[in-house]
């Protein structure tokens, strides 16, 4: 009889943790998924959560990063966010969205020569196919995400002054996404610098676009 009981008492105990274990999982899976699809402090407590679980690794693990930068930079932590957006792109060399997203920090900051090393890197890397709006899970599409790239780049090289280099890249971001009206406004605006009468009707646009 001992023994019997002793061999139910095990088997309860293996049916306990494989039920705890496929709990864990699911409780896992919860966290990615609202780390990328929800915002504010639940989506960054996912994120966390899940980067503590140590379960994923690669892509999965630097878009968890991604996302949480995301996240911070909402909330004005720009400095968390770029530590984020640094480990994304540490675990996955090729992420360009986490070159891109240390680009428009640097733009904010005013260190336009980071951000334009930044955003060249995402360039040349491309985005990924899991580009998405922040926050959200909407596909932006690669020509949407690369004219980002490209009116990100444009803004640094239009604050240096650098028309040159600004008008080629806003060009590129227009072209790839006419309604890009961050690109349109910067645009604009270089054109105005520059005494250029196509000025306003790039910044009518942008203003159409909510610029």
């Amino acid at each position: 009889m001992g023994k019997r009981f002793w061999a139910y008492d095990a088997c309860v105990l293996v049916a306990g943790l494989m039920l705890l274990a496929g709990t864990t999982d699911v409780r896992a899976a919860d966290d990615v998924k609202t780390c990328t699809k929800d915002s504010g402090e639940i989506a960054i407590d996912a994120c966390s959560r899940a980067i503590q679980s140590k379960r994923y690794t690669g892509h999965v693990l630097a878009r968890l990063y991604l996302s949480r930068g995301v996240e911070q930079r909402t909330k004005e932590k720009d400095d968390l966010a770029l530590a984020d957006f640094a480990e994304a792109a540490k675990i996955d060399k090729k992420y360009a969205d986490a070159f891109f997203n240390r680009c428009s920090i640097f733009n904010f900051k005013q260190q336009y020569d980071a951000a334009i090393t930044e955003c060249s890197q995402a360039i040349k890397l491309g985005p990924n196919a899991d580009a998405t709006v922040a926050g959200g899970s909407e596909k932006l599409g690669k020509d949407n995400a690369l004219s980002d790239y490209y009116s990100e780049r444009g803004f640094a090289y239009f604050k240096k002054d650098d028309y040159l280099h600004a008008f080629v890249d806003l060009d590129n971001a227009i072209r790839l996404n006419p309604n890009n009206g961050r690109a349109l406004k910067t645009r604009g605006l270089a054109y105005e610098a520059k005494g250029d009468s196509r000025a306003a009707a790039d910044l009518a646009s942008a203003k159409l676009l909510g610029e």
